[in-house]
């Protein structure tokens, strides 16, 4: 029944969560998530990275997506997925300068260290083991304000709440309030990450 639905029906089932009919409407929207990706591939992460964010992208497009606005979702999807692939590439480029300038660091400080630098890109590799998902955390956190990035980045670097609370002068709730506000964002994320990844097979 579905498969005889036109597209702006398959939107309201999915918009319900019905997955089939987001199934669907991906694979009938999948040529473009590639042509898209396409444009802006580049060697620092795999094409189908790229298609993954872009389909990061067209979810988020069926999900927001309101047929009175008068566009056609065609046209509202196609901008979705730019906007989210040119998001991925900023993200990329800024991985990419922590990279570089890690390992300069790292480079600088050989001579006074047994290690052979191997440990390094091994590190490095792990970072990106799973590349949609670090973005997906990461631009969820660009979402916040920057007193809560602060607290957030001190937090994933195993600070605890007493020494956040001490470092920024702030008291433990707020500090709490930001982290549960983090995973409030993430968990309406996640859904769209396991709706990738099933479409992809399973993922990488």
């Amino acid at each position: 029944m579905l498969r005889r639905m036109n597209i702006y029906k398959l939107i309201k089932y999915a918009q319900i969560g019905d997955n089939e009919a987001m199934g669907m409407i991906l694979e009938k929207f999948e040529p473009m998530a590639k042509s898209v990706s396409a444009k802006y591939y580049g060697t620092w992460a795999d094409f189908e990275d790229f298609v993954q964010v872009g389909f990061v992208g067209l979810i988020q497009a069926v999900y927001n997506y309101k047929e009175t606005s008068n566009t056609k979702f065609s046209t509202f999807a196609y901008l979705n997925i730019s906007s989210e692939i040119k998001s991925f590439i900023t993200y990329l480029n800024r991985q990419k300068n922590k990279v570089l300038t890690e390992a300069i660091d790292i480079d600088n400080t050989l001579d006074d260290s047994s290690e052979n630098g191997e440990s390094f890109f091994e590190t490095g590799e792990d970072e990106f083991k799973n590349i949609l998902v670090s973005y997906i955390i990461d631009s969820s956190i660009e979402t916040l304000k920057d007193d809560e990035k602060e607290m957030i980045n001190l937090w994933r670097k195993g600070y605890s709440y007493s020494e956040i609370s001490k470092k920024l002068k702030i008291k433990n709730k707020k500090i709490d309030n930001t982290i549960q506000k983090l995973k409030k964002i993430l968990s309406k994320k996640e859904s769209v990450y396991y709706k990738v990844q099933t479409f992809f097979g399973g993922g990488k």
